[in-house]
């Protein structure tokens, strides 16, 4: 179950290193399952160095260290067959990476920004299903702006109307978003370095990236 776990968060970042590398669709899919074939039987794994450190940078030499080692007579394998499938949508993941931008920069760069953009939904999803528990999901999606990065957020006097509270009980719903937000993302970041000590590099990490720099 937790290597399903480990395919179904970071299956995209796999795949837009790929295509990002000059791999057809096809191609891709077919090399990102059998990357995580790989680690569910432990092949690579036990080949990988131990001492990578974070999680990203881990998969990535394996990845790497796969593609460096695969003949070329193993592309043209059948898919299927007796292998594992690992779950993802083949069609949503040609369409996302379609819509990426068309950066010049290297595929690791790529594979990098995806796994920040995962990472962060991944927490949002379950920060979302906090609210969901407690009937509150709508006041979630009003309170989303808040949690991205991308677009300035509405005003507290706009949010306050929408969820029917004042100005000053809005601020304090944005904080405790933030704060929950913020302990969630912690916490899943603890969980792809090697010690506490890590989180504060990797979270400014996560910033930097997601700020393209």
């Amino acid at each position: 179950r937790a290597m399903e776990d480990l395919c179904q968060g970071y299956w995209y970042p796999i795949y837009a290193f790929l295509r990002h590398s000059g791999r057809s669709a096809p191609d891709a899919e077919d090399l990102t399952q059998e990357f995580f074939q790989s680690l569910v039987t432990g092949d690579a794994l036990n080949s990988a160095r131990r001492d990578e450190g974070k999680l990203r940078s881990f998969l990535l030499a394996i990845l790497k260290r796969q593609l460096r080692d695969r003949v070329r007579h193993d592309q043209a394998r059948k898919r299927g067959g007796a292998r594992t499938h690992v779950s993802f949508d083949a069609m949503e993941a040609s369409e996302r990476y379609e819509l990426e931008s068309k950066d010049e920069r290297d595929p690791e760069w790529l594979f990098h920004h995806a796994w920040a953009q995962d990472l962060l939904a991944g927490v949002r999803e379950k920060l979302r299903e906090s609210y969901l528990v407690v009937g509150r999901e709508g006041v979630f999606d009003i309170l989303l702006p808040f949690l991205m990065w991308d677009n300035e957020p509405p005003s507290h006097r706009e949010i306050a109307t929408r969820i029917g509270s004042s100005e000053a009980g809005s601020r304090i719903v944005i904080h405790r978003l933030r704060t929950k937000f913020r302990d969630l993302l912690r916490n899943e970041v603890s969980l792809t370095v090697r010690s506490p000590e890590e989180i504060p590099e990797e979270l400014a990490w996560l910033q930097s990236v997601l700020a393209g720099k």
